[in-house]
């Protein structure tokens, strides 16, 4: 470290939140040059520090529905979580792909991270940069002159040069207000919890269909469950089934080709008609027929939820690799594509097909697949949109109407999305706050209004170069925020917009006597 470099002020930085997402900003900040010295505080009021809810202790049936290959939490290292794996003695990631172990459940991903994590702490500090970590609540935040103050539930203030709101996903919405009924999980997490309290016997509506949802059916099934089962949403959509991979070299539909598209017109956006012509030049390059990807954007609800299912986990290893390379292009180049497309193109996409589009990017290990099917032949599951109604009955149970009609449950385990705001229950305080300050506001679409390139937050008109948001927080601003290759993405603009934020306000070097006669 030079002289000019040790005389700048130590840098403050807070992680609001302390899940995945500060683990990988913490990663990449251990190991980004030039960022002088500091402190960084992880404000962590949860039992779930490095794992998150997401990735908690939970039961052996919770999987990861990403590959091993895809969920390293180091930028420019994708094969450090695999390597874990092998150190660990694990054989998840390796055999076959569609077989039961390949993907591993989340708890063990949750060890990695909290490995991770450890390590990067203990570089940081070696490096200058002691890590502290407070398990108090974030209540409020201001700023004040260069500065952002937070304030803790306990009343301590404590003022940082930077500050990112990494506060993870909302619980599940109750839209039935069903909260405070016997026999009602409003949460499905940990699921080890919530499938050690429902008879074997019992009959069990789950609310939702999406990937929580699958993940409360398979739990209840590894539990010994041989109850009914119900999982009924509003539209009744799966998750799509996860192909085999293919890892391949992507050439048309990638950030720059995206960026250069936009340049050429008067606006700097593109329009739907633009990617679609990206995306099929991209899969034409790989000999995969770009209506196959569209009939399945388009084609949702033309069949049944488990007959979609069971021609999904037939396909797999189909011939044409479109969806496999949808699965791979998806997570590098579809947040560039989210946020350069005109405003009427993203509503048009909200409004007619976002849940097709939520389905086929986030979809089930073939596992998963496996199991709902077997679950589904042996008539104890079934499959539902529709759903309209969940009431109480008097003594106990539910009446639930939906799309197959009205019928009885005795438990109701609530699994769908979180609130549309998606902002946790905990950090609303919080994150209210940055609002009524000016520092950020709320996205009409979830989270707050963040800078694509920087994951700023934006405030008045204007992004602010000292609060950073990540994770589902900025899910309005870019669509695509679910899944560690996009936090690993964001983390990584992040750290890189304040280390250079640090070097642009440093003081200049004093001139040697040298330059100065030169």
């Amino acid at each position: 470290m030079n002289k000019h470099t040790s005389d700048r002020p130590p840098t403050r930085i807070a992680l609001v939140g302390g899940g995945a997402a500060a683990v990988c900003l913490l990663d990449r900040l251990s190991r980004t040059p030039g960022r002088g010295r500091g402190t960084v505080t992880v404000f962590e009021p949860s039992g779930n520090l490095w794992r998150g809810r997401a990735y908690q202790h939970d039961t052996d049936a919770v999987l990861a529905n990403i590959i091993p290959a895809e969920m390293s939490a180091r930028a420019g290292d994708p094969d450090d979580f695999l390597r874990w794996l092998g150190e660990t003695g694990l054989d998840h990631g390796a055999g076959d792909y569609a077989a039961d172990g390949y993907f591993p459940p989340r708890w063990i991903f949750g060890s990695y991270l909290e490995r991770t994590a450890e390590n990067a702490v203990g570089e940081l500090s070696l490096g200058g940069w002691p890590v502290r970590i407070a398990r108090d609540a974030v209540v409020a935040a201001r700023e004040a002159g260069q500065e952002v103050v937070l304030t803790t539930g306990d009343g301590q203030v404590h003022t940082f040069d930077y500050v990112v709101c990494a506060v993870g996903a909302g619980r599940p919405a109750d839209h039935y207000e069903l909260a405070g009924n016997q026999g009602y999980f409003g949460d499905p997490y940990p699921l080890r919890d919530t499938v050690a309290a429902v008879p074997e016997t019992a009959d069990v509506t789950v609310l939702g269909t999406g990937l929580a949802a699958v993940d409360a059916v398979v739990s209840l099934a590894a539990h010994g469950h041989r109850g009914r089962i119900t999982m009924a949403s509003r539209n009744g959509a799966l998750p799509a089934v996860r192909q085999r991979p293919v890892f391949p070299e992507i050439a048309h539909f990638t950030p720059a080709a995206l960026h250069a598209a936009a340049a050429l017109g008067d606006d700097g956006r593109i329009g739907l008609g633009d990617v679609l012509d990206l995306l099929a030049r991209e899969l034409d390059g790989h000999g995969a027929d770009p209506s196959v990807v569209l009939a399945e954007v388009f084609s949702l609800g033309e069949e049944t939820p488990l007959e979609r299912l069971r021609r999904q986990y037939d396909g797999i290893d189909g011939a044409d690799v479109g969806l496999r390379v949808m699965q791979h292009v998806v997570p590098e180049s579809g947040p560039d594509a989210w946020t350069l497309l005109r405003a009427e193109d993203q509503e048009f996409i909200r409004e007619n097909h976002y849940r097709a589009v939520m389905s086929l990017c986030c979809p089930m290990p073939p596992a998963n697949a496996r199991k709902l099917l077997g679950l589904h032949e042996a008539g104890r599951l079934r499959v539902t949109g529709g759903l309209w109604n969940v009431k109480p009955l008097a003594d106990s149970g539910f009446h639930i109407a939906a799309d197959l009609g009205e019928y009885e449950s005795d438990f109701v385990i609530n699994a769908v999305s979180a609130p549309s705001h998606r902002v946790p229950e905990r950090a609303r305080p919080f994150v209210d706050s940055l609002v009524e300050d000016g520092i950020g506001e709320y996205h009409p679409y979830g989270g707050l209004r963040i800078e694509p390139s920087t994951s700023r937050a934006v405030g008045a008109g204007r992004p602010h170069r000292r609060m950073h948001a990540i994770g589902d927080m900025g899910a309005g601003t870019l669509f695509f925020t679910s899944g560690m290759p996009s936090v690993l993405e964001r983390a990584d603009d992040i750290v890189r917009a304040v280390v250079e934020d640090i070097t642009a306000a440093a003081p200049a070097a004093p001139t040697t006597p040298q330059e100065t006669r030169a």
